[in-house]
Protein backbone atom coordinates (compact mmCIF):
# COMPACT_ATOMS: atom_id res chain seq x y z
CA UNK A 1 0.00 0.00 0.00
CA UNK A 2 1.32 3.45 -0.96
CA UNK A 3 0.69 5.42 2.24
CA UNK A 4 1.98 8.72 0.88
CA UNK A 5 -0.20 8.45 -2.21
CA UNK A 6 -3.23 7.72 -0.08
CA UNK A 7 -2.39 10.64 2.23
CA UNK A 8 -2.05 13.04 -0.72
CA UNK A 9 -5.36 11.91 -2.21
CA UNK A 10 -7.01 12.34 1.21
CA UNK A 11 -5.48 15.79 1.76
CA UNK A 12 -6.75 17.06 -1.61
CA UNK A 13 -10.09 15.19 -1.54
CA UNK A 14 -12.16 18.36 -1.31
CA UNK A 15 -10.40 20.15 -4.15
CA UNK A 16 -12.19 19.27 -7.38
CA UNK A 17 -10.08 19.40 -10.50
CA UNK A 18 -6.81 18.68 -8.74
CA UNK A 19 -6.75 14.97 -9.47
CA UNK A 20 -3.87 15.16 -12.01
CA UNK A 21 -1.75 16.90 -9.40
CA UNK A 22 -2.89 14.56 -6.65
CA UNK A 23 -1.82 11.65 -8.80
CA UNK A 24 1.50 13.35 -9.61
CA UNK A 25 2.15 14.03 -5.93
CA UNK A 26 1.15 10.48 -5.07
CA UNK A 27 3.73 9.21 -7.59
CA UNK A 28 6.47 11.00 -5.64
CA UNK A 29 6.10 8.59 -2.72
CA UNK A 30 8.34 5.54 -2.58
CA UNK A 31 10.00 6.10 -5.97
CA UNK A 32 13.68 5.29 -6.14
CA UNK A 33 16.75 6.15 -4.10
CA UNK A 34 16.26 9.89 -4.40
CA UNK A 35 13.70 10.02 -1.60
CA UNK A 36 15.41 11.71 1.33
CA UNK A 37 18.68 11.78 -0.58
CA UNK A 38 20.05 15.17 0.38
CA UNK A 39 23.26 14.65 -1.60
CA UNK A 40 21.34 14.31 -4.88
CA UNK A 41 19.60 17.63 -4.22
CA UNK A 42 22.70 19.68 -3.37
CA UNK A 43 23.79 21.92 -6.24
CA UNK A 44 22.54 24.44 -8.77
CA UNK A 45 19.35 24.10 -10.80
CA UNK A 46 18.03 26.19 -13.69
CA UNK A 47 14.29 26.67 -14.15
CA UNK A 48 12.64 25.06 -17.18
CA UNK A 49 8.96 25.71 -16.40
CA UNK A 50 6.47 26.87 -13.79
CA UNK A 51 2.74 26.39 -14.04
CA UNK A 52 -0.28 26.58 -11.80
CA UNK A 53 -3.31 24.35 -12.13
CA UNK A 54 -6.54 25.85 -10.77
CA UNK A 55 -9.32 23.83 -9.17
CA UNK A 56 -11.22 23.77 -12.46
CA UNK A 57 -8.19 22.27 -14.26
CA UNK A 58 -7.14 25.51 -15.98
CA UNK A 59 -3.36 25.83 -16.40
CA UNK A 60 -1.76 29.26 -16.07
CA UNK A 61 1.78 30.60 -16.21
CA UNK A 62 1.83 33.50 -13.72
CA UNK A 63 5.35 34.58 -14.66
CA UNK A 64 4.88 33.83 -18.36
CA UNK A 65 5.97 30.80 -20.36
CA UNK A 66 9.45 32.19 -21.01
CA UNK A 67 11.24 32.10 -17.65
CA UNK A 68 14.73 32.34 -16.31
CA UNK A 69 15.76 31.49 -12.81
CA UNK A 70 17.89 29.44 -10.47
CA UNK A 71 17.49 27.30 -7.39
CA UNK A 72 20.44 26.53 -5.12
CA UNK A 73 20.78 24.01 -2.28
CA UNK A 74 24.05 23.87 -0.31
CA UNK A 75 25.63 21.41 2.13
CA UNK A 76 25.11 23.87 5.00
CA UNK A 77 21.34 23.41 4.75
CA UNK A 78 20.41 26.66 3.02
CA UNK A 79 18.54 27.26 -0.22
CA UNK A 80 17.86 30.19 -2.48
CA UNK A 81 15.44 30.51 -5.38
CA UNK A 82 14.95 33.39 -7.81
CA UNK A 83 13.08 33.47 -11.09
CA UNK A 84 11.41 35.92 -13.41
CA UNK A 85 9.77 36.37 -16.76
CA UNK A 86 12.73 36.37 -19.16
CA UNK A 87 11.19 39.28 -21.06
CA UNK A 88 11.29 41.45 -17.94
CA UNK A 89 14.80 42.42 -18.99
CA UNK A 90 17.01 45.15 -17.76
CA UNK A 91 15.78 48.54 -16.59
CA UNK A 92 16.16 51.24 -19.20
CA UNK A 93 17.29 53.77 -16.60
CA UNK A 94 20.49 53.18 -14.60
CA UNK A 95 19.22 55.45 -11.77
CA UNK A 96 17.98 52.99 -9.14
CA UNK A 97 15.33 55.36 -7.78
CA UNK A 98 13.77 55.59 -11.25
CA UNK A 99 14.23 51.89 -12.10
CA UNK A 100 12.76 50.81 -8.73
CA UNK A 101 9.67 52.97 -9.24
CA UNK A 102 8.77 51.23 -12.50
CA UNK A 103 9.82 47.67 -11.64
CA UNK A 104 7.22 45.03 -12.29
CA UNK A 105 7.43 42.94 -9.11
CA UNK A 106 4.72 40.53 -10.24
CA UNK A 107 7.21 39.32 -12.85
CA UNK A 108 9.85 38.31 -10.27
CA UNK A 109 9.97 35.93 -7.29
CA UNK A 110 12.80 35.17 -4.90
CA UNK A 111 13.18 33.64 -1.47
CA UNK A 112 15.86 32.07 0.70
CA UNK A 113 16.40 30.35 4.02
CA UNK A 114 17.25 27.02 5.59
CA UNK A 115 15.83 23.80 4.21
CA UNK A 116 15.38 20.24 5.34
CA UNK A 117 14.22 17.04 3.72
CA UNK A 118 11.39 15.10 5.32
CA UNK A 119 10.87 11.92 3.34
CA UNK A 120 9.54 12.95 -0.06
CA UNK A 121 9.22 16.63 0.82
CA UNK A 122 11.59 19.55 0.91
CA UNK A 123 10.73 22.07 3.61
CA UNK A 124 11.87 25.65 2.93
CA UNK A 125 11.83 27.92 6.00
CA UNK A 126 11.65 31.33 4.36
CA UNK A 127 13.66 34.11 6.01
CA UNK A 128 14.01 36.57 3.10
CA UNK A 129 11.57 36.94 0.19
CA UNK A 130 10.51 39.33 -2.55
CA UNK A 131 6.90 38.53 -1.61
CA UNK A 132 6.25 39.81 1.91
CA UNK A 133 3.66 37.09 2.57
CA UNK A 134 6.40 34.44 2.22
CA UNK A 135 8.67 35.90 4.95
CA UNK A 136 8.49 33.64 7.98
CA UNK A 137 6.48 31.01 6.12
CA UNK A 138 7.19 27.34 5.62
CA UNK A 139 7.03 26.27 1.99
CA UNK A 140 6.73 22.52 1.50
CA UNK A 141 7.34 20.90 -1.86
CA UNK A 142 7.07 17.29 -2.96
CA UNK A 143 10.17 16.53 -4.95
CA UNK A 144 11.40 14.05 -7.48
CA UNK A 145 14.91 13.83 -8.91
CA UNK A 146 15.47 11.91 -12.11
CA UNK A 147 19.11 12.18 -13.19
CA UNK A 148 19.75 15.89 -13.73
CA UNK A 149 16.05 16.81 -13.56
CA UNK A 150 14.25 18.08 -10.46
CA UNK A 151 10.50 18.46 -10.23
CA UNK A 152 8.78 20.27 -7.37
CA UNK A 153 5.07 20.16 -6.64
CA UNK A 154 3.38 22.57 -4.22
CA UNK A 155 0.39 22.01 -2.00
CA UNK A 156 -2.59 24.17 -3.01
CA UNK A 157 -1.65 27.85 -2.80
CA UNK A 158 -3.82 30.71 -1.57
CA UNK A 159 -4.37 32.84 -4.68
CA UNK A 160 -7.54 34.93 -4.52
CA UNK A 161 -10.57 32.67 -4.30
CA UNK A 162 -8.74 29.75 -5.93
CA UNK A 163 -6.22 27.28 -4.57
CA UNK A 164 -4.00 26.36 -7.52
CA UNK A 165 -1.24 23.77 -7.29
CA UNK A 166 2.19 24.67 -8.68
CA UNK A 167 4.60 22.49 -10.63
CA UNK A 168 8.19 23.63 -11.22
CA UNK A 169 10.68 21.77 -13.42
CA UNK A 170 14.43 22.39 -13.15
CA UNK A 171 17.63 20.93 -14.62
CA UNK A 172 21.03 20.70 -12.93
CA UNK A 173 23.69 23.17 -14.09
CA UNK A 174 27.34 23.89 -13.39
CA UNK A 175 29.41 26.98 -14.17
CA UNK A 176 30.91 25.19 -17.18
CA UNK A 177 27.43 24.33 -18.55
CA UNK A 178 26.77 25.84 -21.99
CA UNK A 179 23.07 26.32 -21.12
CA UNK A 180 23.88 29.23 -18.80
Amino acid sequence: MDLLGEWVRWQFRDLPGHSPYCEAAAEYGGRGAFMGNRKALIGSWKLDSFELQAGDGTISHPYGKELTGYLFYNDDGFMSAAFMNSERGRAKDEDLSVAGAVSNYDQYMAYTGPFEINGDKIVHRVEVASLEAFVGSVQERWFKIDGDRLELLTAPLSVGSDAPVGRLAWHRVTSSDSSL
